[in-house]
C-alpha cells in the first residue's frame, strides 16, 4: 500500500511540479501506463517541432541468428517526423528530407508548395486537452514494429511474429528524448527467437546546423538533396556531408579565428564497453583519441574523448540515443562497423556507434599472417604478442571511428605510393601502406624478406585523413562553399589527397580504386605479394608445428584455403588495368597469362597437399572466374573505347591471348579447362553483342548473318571436341581464328 501511495504521490508531483523530480530539466513528455495503454502527455510547445525517430537492437536470444542481428545494431536510418493536431486528432507527419525550396517569398513558390505537401503517416485520437498539452494513447505506436525504423519493420524477420509476446518493458523520458524498450517474439524457423528493441524519439535542434556541401573529391557520407531554384529555373543536386557540430564556444570564436587552439563547444565522447578485454580496451581508447591529431591541425583540442561505461555518469545508458558507444559483440562473425545517425535537415551527426565483433581479431590475424609472415616473424606465432594485438585493434578501431565522423572509404589512397617505396623501411615507418586509414590497405604484402621493413600497418592517421577532417570540420564564421572548394582545388594535383570509393561492380570503373591493393604498379605489387605467398607455403608445415601444440596440422586446410584465395586475389586486382593504358595493359595481360599457365603450381606443394587435400578442383574453379572477368563485357568495352590504331587494341588482345593459350604442346588438365572457359566466355560475349546495343564489339567479334550461324555451329563442335579429346589444339584454335579473325603466329 505504501508503494502504491508513493507512486500516486510521485505522479501527482510529476504533473504539478516536474522540476522537483527531474532537476532543472523537465522531461520532454509525461507518461502514464495502465491497463488501457501507454498515455503520453505532449506539451503544445513541441507541436510543429522536428523529431528523429530511431530504433536499435538491445538484446537477442541467439548470437548466430538467421537475420544476423546483434545487440546494439541498427538496420534502418531514423526518420524525420513532426507533430500537429486539430480538435480531435494528433497527426504524425513525414516531411520530405530530399527536396528543398528556400525562397518561400518567390511568386512561383505556391506552385512548388502545391506539389510538396507534407504527408501524414499516422494519427491518434486526442484523449485529453489542456491549455498547454494534449494526451494521446501511444501504446501501438510504441510497441508495434514501425516500417523503415525497426529492424523488423515488415521486411526482415527471423520467423512468424508472435504478437502476444510483444510488449513495452520500460519507458524513460528525458529533457530532449523518449526511450522505450519493447520486447518482440517470433516462432522462428528452427527455434524460438526473442529480442528487445530500443525505440528513441529525439527532439531535433530548433535551429539546424549550417550544412556543408558535399564535394565528391573528398570522401564523406552525404545525404542527397534536390534544390529548386525558380530564377534559373532548375533543380540541382546539393548533397550535405554528414559531420558532428564542432564549433568554438562563443567566447572562443575570436581566439580560434586568430589561429589559437580552443576546445569545442561540445566534444565527441565515445563510451567503451566494459565487456572488452583490458588489452583491447586500451587499444580502442588510443584508436579513438588518434583523431585528435587531425582536429588539432584545424584549431580544436580535446575534440575526441574516450570513457568506459564504468566511467560514465549515472544517467548513462548505452542504448540511449544521446550517447556514442563502442560496443562489444560476441559472435563468430568477424566484423566491425561504424555507423551514425544524422539530422536529415542538415547532415549533423547526432549519435554514432561502433559494433566490434569478438571474432574480428581472427580476421585481422589471418590478414596479418598471409600478408607479412614471409618477412615478419611475429606474424608466424599462434598467439600474437600483446603489442601486435594492440596495434591491430587500434588500427581497426581508428578506421571505424573515421566512419563515425562521417568519412567514407577511400580505396584510391593506396595508389598514391610507388610500389618500390613500400619496400623501404624509412618510407613505411613514416607513411605506412597508404595515405588514408579509411582505405583497405591493411598490411604490407609488397615488402620482401631482407628489405628490413618493420612497420607493416597503414598509418595511424594518414595525410589524406587529416586533410579530410579539415574539409569537413574546419570552422568558418560564415559557411562558404567557394572557400572549401578552394582548399580541395589546391590538392588536386597531388595523388596523396585523391579519393575514390569503389563502385558496386565486379570490375571497378577506375582500376586504381580497389580494396586491399597496394602501390601504383599493379603487376609489380602482385608479383611481390605472390613471392611472399610462395615463401609462406614453403615454410607452412614447419611454421604450423611451432604455431600449434596439440595437432600441428589442425589448421592446415583452412590456412591453405586462405593462401590459395590470396593468390587469386592478386590476379583479380590486375584484371581491371587491362585497357587502362597501352603500357599497363600489355604488362597486365602478360602477367595474367603466365600465372594462369603455370604460376599456380606452387599451390600444389606435396608437403602441404598431404594435409590440406588436392587443390586441382579449386584451382580450376578460380581460373574460370579469372577468365570470365578478363574476357567479359566490361574489359572488352574498356579496351575498345580506349584503343588507338597504334596502341593496345581488342584484336591484339585476342591475338596475344590465343598465342599464349593455344600452342603445339599437349595441354594439361588446367590448360584444357582454361581453353574451354576462354572459348565459352568469348562465345557468350559474342551472343551478347548480337542481342544488345553492344555495337563496339559487333565490329570486333561479329560477321554477317550467315557467318554468325556458321560461327555458332563451329563453336558447338569445337567445344564438344575439346570436351571429349582434350588433346588436339588445332580445332579450338581454328574456331578462334574463324570467329575473331585472329592469326596464331
Amino acid at each position: 500500500m505504501m508503494r502504491i501511495a508513493n507512486n500516486k504521490l510521485r505522479l501527482l508531483l510529476l504533473l504539478l511540479f516536474p522540476t522537483l523530480l527531474w532537476g532543472n530539466s523537465a522531461p520532454m513528455f509525461h507518461i502514464r501506463q495502465n491497463a488501457k495503454g501507454c498515455f503520453v502527455e505532449i506539451p503544445k510547445r513541441l507541436i510543429n517541432r522536428d523529431f528523429l525517430l530511431a530504433a536499435r537492437v538491445m538484446t537477442v536470444s541467439s548470437p548466430n541468428n538467421k537475420v544476423k542481428l546483434y545487440a546494439g545494431q541498427r538496420l534502418y536510418d531514423p526518420v524525420w517526423i513532426r507533430l500537429k493536431y486539430d480538435k480531435e486528432q494528433l497527426y504524425l507527419l513525414r516531411p520530405d528530407s530530399k527536396n528543398l525550396c528556400e525562397d518561400t517569398t518567390h511568386l512561383s513558390y505556391p506552385a512548388y508548395a502545391r506539389n510538396a505537401i507534407t504527408p501524414i503517416a499516422e494519427s491518434w485520437k486526442i484523449e485529453q486537452e489542456t491549455d498547454s498539452s494534449i494526451v494521446v494513447n501511444w501504446s501501438k505506436f510504441l510497441s508495434e514494429p514501425i516500417e523503415g525504423v525497426d529492424p523488423f519493420g515488415g521486411k526482415t524477420s527471423p520467423g512468424r511474429s508472435l504478437p502476444q509476446l510483444n510488449k513495452i518493458l520500460q519507458v524513460d523520458v528525458h529533457e530532449k528524448n523518449l526511450e522505450v524498450s519493447v520486447q518482440y517474439g517470433f516462432e522462428g524457423t528452427t527455434q524460438p527467437f526473442l529480442t528487445t528493441i530500443r525505440k528513441s524519439l529525439l527532439l531535433l535542434p530548433e535551429q539546424p546546423m549550417q550544412p556543408r556541401i558535399h564535394d565528391a573529391r573528398v570522401g564523406y557520407d552525404n545525404i542527397p538533396k534536390r534544390k529548386f531554384n525558380f530564377d534559373t529555373p532548375s533543380i540541382a543536386a546539393e548533397n550535405y556531408i554528414t559531420r558532428f557540430r564542432i564549433v568554438p564556444s562563443p567566447k572562443d570564436v575570436r581566439s580560434y579565428l586568430q589561429g589559437k587552439q580552443v576546445k569545442p563547444q561540445q566534444p565527441i565522447v565515445f563510451y567503451i564497453d566494459d565487456a572488452f578485454p583490458p588489452l583491447w580496451k586500451k587499444a580502442i581508447r588510443k584508436g579513438i583519441l588518434d583523431w585528435n591529431k587531425a582536429f588539432e591541425e584545424i584549431g580544436f583540442k580535446e575534440v575526441m574523448q574516450a570513457k568506459t561505461y564504468a566511467e560514465a555518469g549515472p544517467e548513462f545508458d548505452p542504448n540511449d540515443i544521446r550517447f556514442n558507444c563502442f560496443r562489444y559483440v560476441v559472435s563468430d562473425f568477424p566484423n566491425a562497423m561504424g555507423k551514425h545517425w544524422v539530422d536529415p535537415r542538415s547532415g549533423e551527426i547526432l549519435q554514432a556507434d561502433v559494433l566490434f565483433h569478438s571474432n574480428v581479431i581472427a580476421l585481422l590475424r589471418k590478414w596479418y599472417f598471409l600478408q607479412t609472415s614471409a618477412y615478419h616473424p611475429a606474424a608466424r606465432t599462434k598467439t600474437l604478442p600483446d603489442d601486435i594485438t594492440a596495434q591491430l585493434i587500434r588500427y581497426a578501431a581508428a578506421h571505424e571511428i573515421g566512419h563515425c565522423l562521417g568519412l567514407e572509404h577511400n580505396f584510391k589512397a593506396s595508389y598514391a605510393y610507388n610500389t618500390e617505396d613500400l619496400r623501404r623501411p624509412e618510407f613505411t615507418e613514416r607513411y605506412g601502406t597508404t595515405p588514408s586509414i579509411m582505405d583497405y590497405a591493411r598490411f604490407n604484402y609488397v615488402a620482401q624478406p631482407g628489405d628490413g621493413v618493420r612497420y607493416v600497418l597503414p598509418p595511424l592517421l594518414g595525410v589524406y585523413d587529416r586533410y579530410a577532417i579539415r574539409i569537413g570540420y574546419a570552422y568558418l564564421s560564415r559557411e562558404n562553399t567557394r572557400t572549401v572548394a578552394g582548399w580541395i582545388d589546391e590538392k588536386q594535383n597531388d595523388p596523396m589527397y585523391h579519393c575514390g570509393r569503389m563502385a558496386p561492380s565486379t570490375i571497378p570503373t577506375d582500376p586504381t580504386v580497389q580494396t586491399s591493393d597496394l602501390g601504383n604498379d599493379p603487376v609489380a605489387s602482385a608479383t611481390y605479394g605472390i613471392r611472399n605467398l610462395q615463401q609462406i607455403l614453403t615454410q607452412l608445415p614447419e611454421w604450423n608445428k611451432k604455431r600449434l601444440t596439440d595437432n600441428p596440422f589442425e589448421e592446415m586446410p583452412a590456412t591453405y584455403t586462405d593462401l590459395q584465395q590470396a593468390y587469386f586475389d592478386h590476379l583479380e586486382r590486375v584484371i581491371p588495368f587491362i585497357g587502362f593504358s597501352d603500357e599497363v595493359s600489355g604488362k597486365a595481360v602478360e602477367f595474367l597469362w603466365k600465372e594462369l599457365l603455370g604460376g599456380y603450381n606452387f599451390l600444389r606443394t606435396d608437403a602441404v597437399c598431404k594435409y590440406a587435400g588436392n587443390p586441382t578442383e579449386a584451382i580450376i574453379k578460380a581460373q574460370k572466374t579469372i577468365i570470365e572477368k578478363m574476357f567479359g563485357r566490361i574489359i572488352a568495352e574498356r579496351i575498345s573505347s580506349n584503343e588507338t590504331s597504334a596502341g593496345f587494341t581488342y584484336a591484339h588482345y585476342l591475338e596475344v591471348s590465343a598465342n599464349y593459350l593455344f600452342t603445339d604442346k599437349t595441354p594439361d588438365i588446367f590448360t584444357r579447362h582454361l581453353q574451354e572457359s576462354y572459348l565459352q566466355t568469348l562465345q557468350s560475349l559474342l551472343t551478347e553483342a548480337r542481342t544488345s546495343s553492344f555495337s563496339v564489339l559487333e565490329t570486333e567479334l561479329g560477321g554477317d548473318e550467315q557467318g554468325q550461324d556458321r560461327h555458332h555451329d563451329v563453336e558447338t563442335e569445337s567445344l564438344a571436341h575439346i570436351g571429349q579429346s582434350r588433346g588436339d589444339q588445332s580445332l579450338g584454335l581454328s574456331f578462334h581464328k574463324l570467329i575473331f579473325g585472329v592469326s596464331n603466329k
